[in-house]
C-alpha cells in the first residue's frame, strides 16, 4: 500500500541491503524487508497494466527514503 493505493509486485530478486521494514533503500525500488530486502523488477498498481520497474518509476511518486506502508 502507498497512499491508499494497493500495488502487486509481480517479480523480484533479493537484495542485502538492510533499512526499516517497507522503507524504499534505493532510487530502484528496493524494498526493506526485515534483515534483508527486495528489488522490485515488475509491479502493478491498482487497475493497472503490470509495468516493468523502470517504466513505473518514470511517472511514479515513489522515491527513496519513503515508507510504503
Amino acid at each position: 500500500m502507498f497512499q491508499g493505493e494497493r500495488y502487486k509486485i509481480l517479480k523480484a530478486t533479493l537484495s542485502d541491503l538492510e533499512g526499516q521494514p517497507g522503507s524504499v533503500l534505493d532510487d530502484n525500488l528496493t524494498v526493506a524487508c526485515g534483515t534483508k530486502s527486495i528489488k522490485i523488477q515488475e509491479i502493478q498498481r491498482q487497475g493497472k497494466n503490470k509495468q516493468k520497474v523502470t517504466e513505473f518509476l518514470l511517472g511514479s511518486k515513489i522515491k527513496k527514503s519513503l515508507a510504503l506502508i
